[in-house]
């Protein structure tokens, strides 16, 4: 076991790093402000504004404001952290801590919302983005069938999110408006339970990849994450982010057992992730990233890995078909239109030219890092120099790999304009999980004690010093 004074050394350097690093994003703000300012460099919708400057490359503002529900807030994250020990859930049966892990997660991110001012910021977003937002649409929705027919001829006319993305996001909200309530409050009740359902997989996921302990240290690191926590209670990023680290965990699993099971499992999630956002096509890299890690390196996992990909993808373009065969929705033409909408909105910017993308390669990775925290950067980052090395025995070692060259192989690619902070939250349980497997443990006893304290506490910081600093918009 490693010893406390060393320990708390290794705890030292985490919290430095992370001020270096806070320093770095700062003067990386004014720098490519000035650039912006100064040269008319444009970013998305992360450009100078008339009256405010957002906090590039955030698509944030600037607005403190210290309200009385900063104290609910940090009680509800003081009794979260003195309910973990030493980093982790105390000792009990896995099925009670998910659940535990889950309410904490509803928990969380209902009281760090009310640091805005209340309970109205709950569903705030949903009503003040009706024109923009996927709300917007419900009512254009006679039924799920007809929409699904039309939706690719009907995404000009519709609210300016619905016109890049598939017609999940709009239906989900009708559903819940069937089932709950129509409007802006039961949308935010559906959305943070919805989000709450990543939960299990992030944990499941993790202790596939690692062990029992590590698992749960990882799933806590999740839960205090300053973009799962911020977006979990508005923002519909947070429900497309359910059925995509459902996706994730399936087919990892396929690897070890059952792959034509757990594969098709995947292809259904993957399917209905698919439906809510285009993101869902990094979980398609990814899975060619494994197969190839598999073929290179790991050759064991290569057939399972084969046949869950096979089964995933053949359960996917059933889906569809029935889809199809259904209402007529067609997966191809809603692409195109989303393509044609996404030109539109970028057409005059500039956003082809190389130097554009040099600067989204760069702020793009910026921006997901810092809001996933800069405590799950530093030891990810740790981390994964180690796997490189192959300095580490890790059980999680390929899927940091895999993942860490899926993510460079998609940011380089010109598909992500910004706002990645909230696009890519469903990318968090892998950060967290190689955060996770980075710090050393007692493997007789427990996790360990000062690193895994440290990390928590400084993402529930980060996490309320940015909810009291920032308006998120969502």
């Amino acid at each position: 076991m490693q010893a406390p004074d060393s320990a708390r050394q290794v705890a030292i350097r985490l919290v430095l790093a992370c001020l270096a690093l806070l320093a770095l994003f700062i003067g990386g703000h004014f720098l490519l402000r000035w650039i912006m300012l100064h040269t008319g460099l444009t970013l998305g919708a992360v450009r100078p504004g008339v009256k405010v400057y957002r906090i590039v490359p955030l698509y944030v503002y600037w607005h403190p404001r210290f309200k009385t529900g900063l104290l609910i807030a940090l009680a509800v994250l003081a009794a979260f952290l003195g309910w973990t020990r030493h980093g982790c859930p105390r000792p009990t049966r896995a099925r009670y801590v998910i659940a535990a892990l889950m309410l904490w997660q509803l928990a969380i991110a209902a009281a760090v919302a009310l640091i805005d001012g209340g309970p109205r910021k709950l569903w705030e977003p949903y009503d003040i983005h009706r024109r923009s937002d996927y709300i917007g649409a419900v009512e254009r929705i006679a039924s799920p069938r007809q929409f699904l027919r039309d939706y690719a001829r009907l995404m000009p006319e519709l609210p300016l999110h619905c016109r890049h993305h598939p017609p999940g996001g709009p239906l989900f909200l009708w559903c819940v408006a069937q089932l709950l309530a129509p409007g802006p409050k039961a949308a935010a009740l559906a959305t943070l339970l919805v989000a709450s359902l990543t939960v299990p997989a992030v944990y499941l996921l993790a202790r596939e990849a690692l062990d029992e302990l590590p698992a749960r240290l990882a799933t806590c690191l999740f839960l205090l994450a300053p973009n799962v926590v911020c977006y979990s209670a508005t923002c519909m990023d947070a429900v497309f982010m359910a059925p995509l680290v459902w996706t994730l965990c399936l087919l990892w699993k396929a690897r070890a057992r059952w792959p034509f099971v757990y594969g098709a499992a995947a292809g259904v999630t993957g399917g209905l992730a698919a439906l809510m956002t285009f993101s869902a096509s990094f979980v398609a890299l990814w899975s060619l990233v494994m197969l190839l890690m598999a073929a290179i390196a790991d050759r064991p996992r290569l057939a399972n890995t084969l046949r869950a990909v096979c089964a995933a993808a053949a359960t996917a373009a059933v889906f569809y078909l029935l889809l199809y065969a259904w209402s007529g929705y067609n997966l191809l033409e809603v692409l195109h239109s989303a393509f044609e909408g996404q030109a539109g909105v970028m057409k005059g910017r500039g956003h082809n030219s190389p130097r554009q993308s040099a600067y989204f390669a760069v702020t793009n990775m910026v921006a997901f890092f810092f809001f996933a925290g800069l405590p799950l950067a530093v030891l990810w980052f740790r981390q994964l120099a180690r796997e490189l090395r192959g300095a580490t025995a890790s059980r999680g070692r390929w899927l940091t790999l895999s993942f860490a060259l899926t993510l460079l192989l998609v940011d380089l690619a010109p598909l992500y304009t910004l706002e990645t902070e909230r696009i890519w939250i469903f990318l968090v349980p892998l950060l967290a999980i190689g955060a996770a497997a980075g710090i050393p443990r007692d493997e007789q006893r427990s996790p360990p004690f000062d690193l895994a304290t440290t990390a928590l506490l400084l993402l529930a910081g980060q996490t309320v010093v940015m909810e009291v600093l920032l308006d998120m918009v969502w």
